[in-house]
């Protein structure tokens, strides 16, 4: 597999609301049109700390580049401390 597509889609401070950000990325695969979507909600507010929420959907068929993968779902909360 050697050609991929990825988008990114992000929109900061949307409706007014302060510090955060939602965003969605895409990563396909055009070779056999299997593909990861994983949508982020990032929340920024605090002085030096960063809230970072995504999940992670994959699908394809089976022996396709994202349908091959262990698990076809993830969820995934990272905290970021700055000092």
């Amino acid at each position: 597999m050697r050609r991929y597509l990825y988008l990114r889609l992000s929109q900061k401070d949307p409706f007014d609301l302060l510090y955060f950000t939602p965003a969605l990325t895409v990563i396909a695969s055009l070779d056999d049109g299997s593909r990861s979507v994983a949508p982020e909600l990032l929340y920024t507010g605090v002085t030096n700390l960063e809230l970072r929420f995504r999940v992670f959907f994959l699908s394809g068929n089976r022996l396709t580049d994202f349908g091959e993968k262990q698990n076809d779902r993830r969820l995934e909360l990272r905290v970021r401390y700055y000092f």
